[in-house]
């Protein structure tokens, strides 16, 4: 099976031909019949970042479906404009999310095999693929207990302003505290100091917002599980559900989770020991 890799495009590139999952030498007309999927992620690399993992399928470049080759496909990464990004439509055992992407991946891809390919075709009709200005970058970081922070990626203008009400939206109560104080402290000592103190302020909450956020639910256990580009929060919640159907957020749109269907218990019997004292 063929495959390229970013980092390496000029010698993984085949010039007779791709090869198909099956291991034949197909024409492009036949190879076009399959996507392509990740073969690897690198451990530094923007699919890193983006929580993406071996075996995920690309199935639309730019709100619309890709059935080009690999080298057709790292192209389109190169000519990405950095600042407005292209979305990447991802199947992942089942399910279908969109990323809003700002360059080359660094991974190693490969077409899929005959079984995934038939899937990915089967979903196709259900995938959204629409134009990138109607999403948004959504980060989701959980702990071990299924709890999960989701965040807008987006500067909130409500922080810059007024970064306190923010925090409190946000629930971020060490570091309200600490705003409160360099307030009181700036005011009591001069009204110009206080002034100056709210403007660098304001400005490192236009920068930092997203960083807190982060750093936060890291401090409390939650570590970047996925990364999601939705129109809303409620749909990007809707999609992690489909992946854990036990997750619960924060803030919570969607409600608890449905209550599993519990079988019959089974008592365990215990094992009768024999004594090691002789009976008398």
């Amino acid at each position: 099976m063929t495959y390229a890799d970013e980092n390496l495009q000029e010698q993984e590139t085949v010039n007779e031909g791709t090869t198909s999952p099956n291991g034949k030498a197909d024409s492009n007309e036949d190879a076009a019949q399959h996507f392509i999927c990740i073969k690897e992620v690198r451990p530094v690399s923007r699919a890193k970042a983006l929580r993406l993992k071996t075996g995920d399928v690309i199935v639309g470049v730019g709100g619309k479906t890709f059935f080009g080759s690999v080298e057709e496909l790292l192209d389109i990464f190169d000519e990405i404009n950095e600042e407005e990004g292209t979305l990447l439509t991802i199947w992942r055992a089942g399910v279908s999310f969109n990323l809003i992407i700002y360059g080359p991946l660094g991974c190693v891809f490969e077409f899929t095999s005959d079984e995934v390919t038939h899937s990915v075709h089967t979903a196709i009709p259900d995938i959204k693929m629409d134009n990138i200005k109607e999403y948004t970058t959504f980060e989701l970081l959980r702990n071990i207990e299924g709890e999960c922070n989701i965040f807008d990626t987006r500067v909130s203008p409500l922080g810059i302003y007024l970064p306190p009400i923010w925090l409190i939206q946000q629930r971020l109560w060490e570091p309200l505290f600490a705003i409160i104080s360099v307030y009181i402290v700036t005011l009591v000592v001069h009204w110009a100091l206080f002034l100056i103190a709210a403007v660098l302020l304001a400005i490192y909450f236009r920068r930092a917002q997203l960083i807190l956020l982060r750093s936060f639910s890291l401090y409390k256990g939650k570590i970047i599980w996925m990364i999601i580009a939705e129109k809303t929060m409620l749909d990007a919640q809707k999609i992690a559900r489909l992946f854990d159907p036990n997750i619960t957020f924060k803030p919570d749109l969607v409600g608890p989770p449905a209550p599993g269907e519990l079988g019959p218990e089974k008592k365990k019997k215990k094992k009768k020991r024999k004594s090691s004292i002789p009976s008398q």
